[in-house]
């Protein structure tokens, strides 16, 4: 064998390991990606598997209390006397009242000792999903997407709310683990507005 025979064969176990190197950094970057898209499911099924056996630990563990009562005084508060005002308006009367007794009643009620009551009265004992067949069922019916690389939604038609909107979940990353930030709970969809024309009626018009 000749010189330039022996050094050609370093370099060529050199290339082949830079090759094998990006192929192991490409395969994990693929398999992490993978893991993380499909946490947020993992998560959304131990809550639904939670929710079947009553498991409240289990699922205290998977909520943001703070962020999730906040969340609720929002809607429950828009929905009692409507969207914040302009800042040249003034509050209708009785608002700033009505306000803080839901906000009151909010922090006195969703607490997560109270966790198990809560979920009865969204999901009925007798609506929950009692089989694994029923779980997959209702996860199907989940339309659930990223809005933000840290941010995961997803909403679904609960039993005995089919006239309502969808319950809608968003959860976030904290401290590697996907939470609850957020609950918009089932509601009565909004009527459209009627306009009333205040001109005058139109006559019909007359032949000569």
């Amino acid at each position: 064998m000749s010189y330039l025979s022996r050094m050609e064969i370093p370099a060529n176990l050199s290339t082949l390991r830079r090759q094998q190197a990006r192929w192991v950094c490409a395969g994990t970057l693929a398999a992490a990606t993978t893991l993380y898209a499909a946490s947020p499911f993992f998560t959304l099924w131990s809550i639904t598997s939670a929710i079947r056996s009553h498991d409240m630990g289990s699922l205290n563990t998977c909520l943001k209390w703070e962020s999730v009562r906040n969340g609720l005084k929002t809607q429950v508060v828009d929905d009692l006397i409507g969207p914040p005002v302009a800042d040249d308006e003034l509050p209708a009367f009785g608002s700033s009242f009505a306000s803080s007794a839901a906000s009151n009643a909010i922090d006195e009620e969703v607490r997560p000792d109270k966790l198990g009551m809560l979920v009865d009265h969204l999901m009925p004992h007798e609506q929950q999903p009692a089989t694994a067949g029923t779980m997959l069922g209702m996860l199907w019916r989940l339309h659930a997407h990223f809005t933000h690389p840290g941010v995961f939604e997803a909403s679904v038609l609960m039993p005995g709310h089919e006239n309502e909107t969808p319950l809608r979940l968003q959860m976030r990353i904290h401290a590697f683990q996907w939470k609850i930030h957020r609950i918009d709970l089932p509601a009565r969809p909004p009527q459209p507005l009627v306009e009333a024309s205040a001109g005058p009626v139109p006559q019909p018009l007359t032949q000569p």
